[in-house]
């Protein structure tokens, strides 16, 4: 029991030494890229700007189209994006798979904190550094469009999205093996993300760049983060706990 209580020491000792291991990784990471990374990244930026100039025009197309049950979508893709609904669920997630004994569980929590803290980080300083209204201020959609800092200017990139998006890819790559898993943890993401546009929260721009801070902070996560492994010793009695990247 005492090696086994080290050994799970140590693998949270890892997990947490992984946090500057993951940001270092993606300060790294375009220096490496290849042609194929700066064509995806191209095609981002393409998407990105396209939606800019079209922001206006989809949140009045969706304005338009809203109904009794669009409105009980948008309340239940907001709820979903609620840090305070959802961090709770995450930490009641690990607990779950300490109770359970449960390494999967407890490797889906912990992967789901890392990744939201590291997007919601991102996502923060976009929001105050580059000053956009949201779209029910109804003061457009530019960048920096009036002098002086506000903390109301907070649209770019949308927060509830990013959450959501940066938990979806790690519940996906963790249950991929039940079929339905990864597009209902990408088809709810989507749905916060609809809710965004439809309460007037955030211009289609802001969901688009949230979503994408979301997901690539998930697959780095997933690809820089030890995970907890259970396994039979090869002795009859015990386990041993390791670690994988």
């Amino acid at each position: 029991m005492v090696g086994l209580n080290a050994q799970t020491e140590d693998f949270y000792n890892r997990y947490l030494m992984s946090y500057p291991q993951t940001a270092f990784t993606a300060c790294e990471a375009p220096f490496k890229w290849q042609a194929a990374d700066w064509l995806k990244a191209g095609g981002v930026l393409v998407i990105g700007s396209s939606l800019y100039f079209l922001d206006e025009d989809i949140g009045t197309i969706v304005k338009r189209n809203r109904s009794p049950l669009t409105h009980r979508v948008a309340d239940a893709g907001n709820l979903i994006g609620n840090g305070w609904y959802t961090i709770p669920v995450v930490g009641v997630t690990w607990l779950g798979g300490y109770v359970f004994n449960s390494p999967k569980t407890k490797d889906t929590a912990l992967l789901s904190v890392k990744s939201l803290l590291i997007a919601d980080g991102i996502t923060s300083a976009l929001k105050y550094s580059t000053q956009r209204y949201r779209p029910n201020r109804h003061r457009g959609n530019a960048f920096w469009s009036s002098k002086g800092f506000s903390r109301h200017k907070d649209s770019f990139p949308s927060g509830h999205t990013t959450l959501v998006w940066s938990i979806a890819p790690v519940i996906a790559e963790q249950y991929k093996e039940t079929a339905w898993v990864p597009p209902l943890a990408y088809g709810i993401a989507c749905v916060t993300g609809y809710s965004r546009i439809h309460d007037e929260k955030h211009w289609a721009s802001d969901v688009f760049v949230g979503a994408v801070i979301g997901y690539c902070t998930a697959q780095l996560v997933l690809h820089t983060t030890p995970r907890l492994s259970i396994t039979p010793t090869s002795e009859s009695i015990g386990v041993q706990v390791g670690w994988l990247f």
